[in-house]
């Protein structure tokens, strides 16, 4: 028992490794577009034996339609509504029942372009004035960006039995338009674009 248990422990830790790496990969090649695209977010994905591990980022504007510190009631309402709809990998992802797959772990955070984190509370499992028009863009450039984390961890009986990953992602999220995959599986490491018109994943076996 205690030897499954730890090599079970040593998956889950090599996992979370991966994923590391993985944003790190995909923060570095936005770093390099030096851009930050609305309507595009990124996922690091890992399948090994029965656990699926999965990070999403996601630009505030792409969930709740604004990228700075929510500070009207209105704003803060759509900002705990996401994080909660996030805490829930339902609403991201969609797996073939015969898979049977159980959420093991599962949180959602804001955090800004600089670093800082806020509303880092929802888990389940275990500028003020107005400026001018020719102001803005230079204003825009100098406002952090929102950014929306959620991680994942699913256990699946068969996990065989899945051969595409749908993205109901966009179902949820009307301003989101597409995400940059990078999945990580027995097949080696590969990196996809999905999209609102073309939301399904398909596995190579």
């Amino acid at each position: 028992m205690s030897s499954a248990y730890s090599a079970e422990k040593m998956i889950k830790r090599n996992l979370i490794l991966i994923l590391i790496l993985v944003t790190c990969s995909l923060g570095a090649s936005a770093a390099a577009q030096s851009t930050h695209v609305h309507g595009q977010g990124q996922v690091g994905m890992a399948i090994d034996q029965n656990l699926i591990s999965m990070t999403l980022e996601s630009p505030g504007a792409d969930i709740v339609g604004f990228e700075h510190e929510a500070r009207t009631a209105e704003e803060k309402t759509a900002v705990t509504e996401a994080l909660k709809q996030l805490s829930n990998p339902m609403f991201v992802i969609q797996l073939p029942e015969s898979a049977s797959c159980k959420v093991v772990q599962a949180s959602s955070e804001v955090t800004s372009e600089n670093g800082d984190e806020g509303h880092a509370d929802h888990e389940e499992h275990t500028d003020h004035d107005e400026h001018e028009d020719h102001e803005d863009h230079a204003d825009h450039e100098n406002e952090a960006h929102g950014s929306f984390i959620a991680e994942y961890q699913l256990e699946c009986a068969t996990i065989a039995a899945i051969d595409s990953i749908k993205f109901v992602y966009f179902d949820h999220f009307r301003n989101a338009q597409s995400l940059i995959v990078v999945l990580i599986d027995k097949n080696g490491q590969h990196r996809h674009e999905i999209s609102r018109d073309n939301p399904i994943l398909y596995l190579k076996k």
